[in-house]
């Protein structure tokens, strides 16, 4: 299709995005949601699940490393790596950067996606080529239920926005059954959301997570595409994780040691709220 439109996508009744479509690349309706991809002159490919903005070309590596390279840096041990959501390849994209990286397993509700983004999104989907890639196509609110051993050091969750089936990915009982996942001095990374008009969100998962965790880490980054143009991460471990154990990868585009630092910088009103 070459017909020229526009894309909406609303975060409120009052406000959100909306981008010139140039092209319509793929759509599909799976068991799960609607999957399209499209492109646009200013944000490039963008990956749109049912309607909402997952991920662009312009700035997908903001987010992908933002959510990763806090987490892979400060760890010991990153040796075993579990990723929830994140089928368009980008989180794995970002921890496979890392030769201590033994194993990542992907957890993937919607095998569709995955599908979608090997023909479509292959700066991102590479990684799923690497041979120490786990692939499995389930519900990852089952798989960290079913796990009943410690095995990862990381657990990334990259999940859709809190509402509808991603809900419970905000759950008390499943970050109780993430964190049994974990090894000692574990760590797990949630993307939380627009800390302008979605901070009571953020504050309600903070809190969630400081019952299970005892530090639990707020940082930032400016992500275009994403509501209100900043989003928040939620890092989380029983270690006070603080001093950086390795470097980061080269060749990044966003993520380095000034970053990390000025990342968990928070501004007054995000302080006061989660000290609420």
């Amino acid at each position: 299709m070459n017909h020229e439109f526009w894309f909406k996508e609303y975060h409120s009744r009052h406000h959100g995005l909306f981008f010139r479509i140039t092209k319509i690349l793929f759509q599909k309706k799976s068991r799960f949601q609607q999957i399209d991809i499209v492109e646009s002159p200013v944000f490039g490919k963008v990956l749109l699940l049912d309607g909402l903005v997952m991920t662009t070309e312009l700035d997908e590596f903001v987010y992908h490393e933002m959510l990763v390279h806090p987490a892979m840096i400060l760890h010991p041990e990153p040796g075993q790596i579990l990723i929830i959501g994140g089928g368009d390849g980008g989180t794995a994209r970002e921890v496979l950067k890392y030769n201590e990286v033994q194993r990542a397993v992907l957890c993937e509700i919607d095998e569709e996606v995955v599908k979608a983004s090997r023909e479509f999104l292959p700066e991102l989907s590479t990684s799923f080529d690497d041979p120490r890639i786990e692939l499995k196509f389930l519900d990852g609110v089952e798989f960290v239920k079913e796990t009943k051993e410690p095995q990862f050091d990381l657990v990334f969750v990259d999940s859709s926005d809190p509402i509808g089936p991603a809900t419970v990915l905000y759950s008390e009982e499943f970050i109780k059954n993430l964190k049994r996942t974990l090894k000692n001095g574990g760590i797990t990374v949630f993307q939380s959301e627009s800390p302008f008009t979605r901070l009571d969100i953020i504050k309600d998962l903070f809190d969630k997570l400081k019952h299970s965790f005892k530090f639990v880490r707020p940082y930032l980054a400016p992500i275009p595409g994403y509501p209100d143009g900043t989003w928040s991460f939620l890092f989380a471990s029983d270690t006070d994780y603080r001093d950086k154990v390795r470097k980061s990868p080269a060749g990044l585009k966003y993520f380095n040691e000034e970053i990390l630092k000025a990342s968990f910088a928070l501004p007054n009103f995000i302080k006061e709220k989660l000290n609420d």
